[in-house]
């Protein structure tokens, strides 16, 4: 009897270290589930450049950029058209517009 607990334990132990070994070095793959990158963008800020370039660098698998305008200045306002017209899985949108973007983009019906 303690023979087979022992054997169970060191098949789940096996099969632990598996799992943590495969969650730590899967990549996604092109069936992964779409994920976003949302960046909201605000006149003050001053680090919007490299934000823009990080998520730009940072596209390992993911499917959609949605930038929102909430107090853009013009050189941002600049940045972002030129960064949706090199990436088309960009959106430069309002943020009054992110509600209704993500029920088209969820097939969510809206309820008024």
């Amino acid at each position: 009897m303690n023979l087979l607990i022992f054997l169970s334990a060191v098949a789940l132990g096996i099969i632990a270290v598996t799992e943590i070994v495969l969650i730590f070095t899967s990549l996604p793959r092109r069936n992964s589930p779409a994920y976003l990158a949302i960046l909201p963008i605000f006149a003050e800020d001053s680090e919007f450049d490299e934000r823009l370039d990080h998520i730009a660098q940072k596209g390992c698998g993911r499917q959609n950029i949605i930038l929102v305008n909430y107090s853009a200045n013009p050189h941002q306002i600049e940045l972002c058209s030129r960064f949706v017209q090199n990436n088309p899985d960009a959106v430069f949108i309002e943020h009054d517009e992110i509600e209704n973007f993500f029920a088209k983009s969820f097939a969510i019906s809206l309820k008024m």
